[in-house]
């Protein structure tokens, strides 16, 4: 167990289902020295963040979330971290962008399944969402996309599909998905508010070790850091994303990546706890509400 974890999801995440305070409690019991909710691409959840850290105050918290962005190699997922707890006017409005691109691609699911002759318009859609997500986080994100593993096991019940291959093979045909929002509208937007951008789970990103790509990728995402350490990485790996974080002047961070409170790989990863002291040289910490 490290003494942080900075890569957390909650149900205000379109795919988790953790409660803000099942980590906050579960931080004090193991005494973490920080922990960070990431949802992502939002932070709609932090009402309940302050809510969880006036309750818990001896827990220490890095505010954030997790940006998935779009350039020409794909797509990637950023944790970006010292982002203001209240939103800048430039952060409201990625978050709109952020949250309109939720719904339209939630809109672009239902249409490729009706247009196969599988019924799950958005009306259907929305029921599937009631099934695991909270009405708080529906009244403020809407009719957005759906938890992978809830909508392929929804396909299988109804008979879209056979099995999860048969799924992913549904899925291949989809036509006219909208992509993420681009590297080049979000990173400036989290910069001019102070945030610090970390390339999370960097196994695939990399190519594993492929150098030339992460020259590029950190030029490109103006990378301040890099989640050395993940349950996708294993040990010789972390320890060249950590020399090669040394080499640059990135910071490295480790985070479990949770979407629900299972105690036993939370804070479970192999990031060094003087490497959170690095951190909390350019990130704030927080106390209470």
């Amino acid at each position: 167990m490290s003494y942080y974890d900075l890569h957390l999801h909650t149900e205000w995440s379109y795919d988790a289902t953790a409660h803000v305070e099942d980590y906050f409690r579960m931080a004090q019991v193991k005494r973490l020295r920080a922990i960070a909710i990431t949802d992502h691409h939002l932070m709609d959840g932090y009402g309940d963040v302050l809510a969880a850290a006036a309750k818990y105050p001896e827990v220490g918290y890095l505010s954030g979330g997790e940006l998935t962005v779009h350039c020409e190699l794909g797509d990637f997922d950023l944790v970006c971290l010292n982002l203001p707890r209240r939103a800048t006017p430039e952060l409201n409005k990625l978050w709109d962008i952020y949250h309109e691109w939720q719904r339209a691609y939630g809109h672009a699911l239902s249409e490729n399944f009706c247009a196969r002759g599988f019924p799950l318009d958005d009306a259907a859609r929305m029921k599937l969402l009631q099934s695991y997500r909270p009405q708080k986080a529906i009244d403020v994100q809407g009719n957005t996309h759906v938890q992978y593993s809830a909508l392929w096991h929804y396909c299988v019940a109804q008979g879209f599909c056979k099995d999860l291959d048969g799924y992913t093979e549904l899925r291949r045909s989809f036509t006219g998905m909208p992509h993420y929002p681009e590297y080049d509208v979000v990173i400036p937007a989290v910069k001019k508010a102070g945030g610090v951008v970390i390339l999370a789970h960097p196994v695939g990103y990399f190519l594993t070790d492929d150098r030339k790509r992460m020259d590029y990728l950190r030029e490109l995402f103006s990378l301040d850091g890099i989640e050395c350490a993940h349950e996708s990485i294993p040990q010789e790996l972390v320890d060249l994303y950590r020399k090669y974080c040394k080499e640059f002047g990135l910071l490295s961070s480790g985070g479990s990546d949770l979407h629900t409170p299972d105690e036993d790989k939370f804070a479970v990863h192999l990031g060094r706890e003087h490497w959170l002291d690095e951190i909390l040289e350019r990130v704030e910490i927080f106390h209470g509400a």
